[in-house]
């Protein structure tokens, strides 16, 4: 008997996963990066990005914290639509939306490999990775004095949660910060770090993800542009043209490629295409060198 998902798809190839994990992807970089996230007449020549609002802002960064996630895991930690599981024992980027592209570089499907997405997607992951390290950091809640040092996705998706959720349900990231501050050498109770936290927002939101906030739309206009690229092949190939009389228009199709069986599939890679035919919603960004030194 097939394995069975939920609402009753059937298990899906290798083509129709991929089309899935590009659907996915993305919808949540379009969803950060669009004009209606940044001020009027904002322009790809800016050295940064500004966002509309604080809370556009704060959106941004709960969104960001989407995709440095993975989806809920079905029991028995299968991965739903049947996704290749991240390794048991990966952390940082490998538990993120970045595992899943890099197998689709790895063993592309619809379209011949590309090494420029390849590279963007292990340039993001290679700064995730990475750590922020800010001097004289001051929690006067705990009269205590650090330069803090936290990796980088740890500290974004931390600040995500705290602008997502109400404290109640912020369990989860008080022992992360809890634990990032045993590993700067201070060791403290749950209620002091609770008490800590608006001012670790502060810091790390307020401070470090609005400094970091153009670098980190430059690595995702790399990565939606070279999938834009990566999938302009398959546009071309599936694509069919026709005049309507009646309606005095030109009307347009896209065929599935060979593989693609199941609907729920067939219609990621109609979205997916349709993506591909309206190009991303901003231009290609490249932040200035001068926002891109290390925050201190």
């Amino acid at each position: 008997m097939k394995r069975e998902l939920a609402f009753n798809v059937p298990s899906l190839n290798e083509i129709e996963r991929e089309a899935i994990i590009l659907n996915a992807v993305c919808h949540l970089i379009d969803d950060m990066l669009n004009y209606g996230m940044l001020v009027e007449k904002w322009s790809p020549d800016w050295s940064n990005i500004m966002f509309r609002t604080g809370a556009h802002s704060r959106l941004f960064n709960i969104l960001l914290g989407d995709l440095l996630s993975i989806p809920n895991p079905k029991k028995g930690g299968l991965m739903p639509f049947d996704l290749p599981p991240p390794p048991e024992d990966g952390d940082g980027s490998h538990r993120t939306y970045l595992h899943f592209l890099k197998s689709v570089c790895d063993d592309p499907k619809l379209a011949p490999a590309t090494a420029q997405l390849s590279e963007a997607v292990s340039a993001f992951a290679s700064w995730l990775d990475g750590y922020t390290i800010i001097e004289k950091v001051w929690f006067s809640s705990m009269d205590l004095e650090l330069d803090m040092k936290v990796q980088r996705i740890k500290a974004l998706k931390m600040t995500g949660d705290i602008g997502k959720h109400n404290f109640t349900r912020l369990e989860g990231v008080v022992k992360s910060f809890q634990s990032t501050l045993e590993a700067n050498g201070h060791v403290k109770t749950m209620e002091e770090c609770y008490l800590a936290l608006p001012e670790f927002q502060e810091w790390f939101y307020d401070h470090a993800f609005v400094y970091q906030s153009s670098q980190i739309a430059e690595f995702l206009s790399a990565i939606i542009w070279e999938i834009h690229y990566y999938l302009q092949p398959e546009y071309d190939h599936s694509t069919v043209f026709w005049f309507d009389e009646k309606m005095h228009m030109q009307m347009y199709k896209f065929e599935p490629p060979a593989g693609l069986n199941q609907s729920f599939a067939k219609a990621m890679h109609w979205d997916l295409l349709n993506m591909v035919r309206r190009r991303p919603y901003l231009p290609r960004f490249i932040a200035g060198e001068n926002i891109k030194s290390e925050l201190l």
